[in-house]
């Protein structure tokens, strides 16, 4: 994926995209680069360094090349390749490099003074690669992250919102279940009995929305100061503790009126 991308960012013109007025010692030294770099894209196994020489003494024996050897035409022809002829390409270069500067091998010192050029060029082109192919790579890891990061906060979002409306649809039920349950008993209980089982069922509203709202803020990272559930239960229970000492305490006065 990395190397397509690489492709598409260092691709240029070829060949066929010349502009008709170039001249033809443009149009030869292009065409003579290119024959050089096909000599060393080969296996590298079966390389041999003498191969590309000839092409070399080729080009600086001809009197239609230009004066500058076009270093751009190897950076092109480098990054057009895949990894593994990448690999095959740099190797092929230093053998030729070894093979150049070996004196029993006699190379010529213009050719010799060439291959150190273009060694020289795709190593700066390889060094060249490996850099944009980090930089791609991290950038593409950072624009993942960012999306699972901006799908975990929309996940949140929408359970935020199903927390929200869960939260008013069970405030909203339960407490006309509540009053309902209150108006329909309120005749037919005991009144201590009857606020013992409401302040019950408050206690348990009141826990239950606690819980469903601090989990919602708790998944979007904020914290629950403005609800107060310690002293809402203590509330709850010095009520409990009320009623029942009040009931207590009637269901003494009957006894008592009962026997006197």
């Amino acid at each position: 994926m990395i190397d397509k991308i690489l492709k598409k960012l260092t691709h240029t013109a070829d060949k066929q995209n010349i502009p008709s007025k170039s001249s033809g010692k443009l149009q030869y030294t292009q065409q003579a680069i290119q024959k050089i770099c096909d000599s060393l894209s080969i296996d590298n196994t079966s390389y041999e360094p003498s191969e590309t020489i000839s092409k070399i003494n080729d080009y600086l024996n001809s009197n239609n090349k230009l004066e500058r050897i076009l270093y751009s035409e190897i950076s092109k022809y480098f990054f057009d390749l895949d990894s593994s002829q990448k690999a095959s390409f740099i190797a092929n270069a230093e053998k030729l490099l070894h093979y150049s500067l070996d004196i029993y091998n006699k190379v010529n010192e213009d050719i010799k003074k060439l291959i150190v050029k273009i060694f020289d060029h795709i190593q700066l082109a390889n060094y060249q690669n490996s850099n944009l192919a980090s930089f791609v790579a991290d950038n593409v890891e950072g624009i993942k992250r960012n999306i699972l990061e901006q799908n975990k906060k929309i996940e949140r979002e929408y359970i935020s919102i199903l927390g929200i409306f869960a939260a008013i649809i069970l405030t909203f039920v339960g407490g006309i279940t509540f009053s309902t349950s209150v108006l329909d008993n309120i005749s037919s209980s005991n009144i201590f009995r009857l606020l013992l089982i409401i302040d019950f069922l408050a206690f348990i509203l009141i826990n239950t929305l606690y819980l469903l709202i601090k989990f919602i803020l708790t998944i979007n990272d904020k914290t629950i100061d403005f609800y107060n559930i310690t002293t809402l239960n203590k509330i709850c229970l010095g009520i409990i503790m009320v009623i029942v000492a009040v009931g207590m305490c009637d269901d003494l006065r009957r006894i008592l009126t009962s026997i006197f």
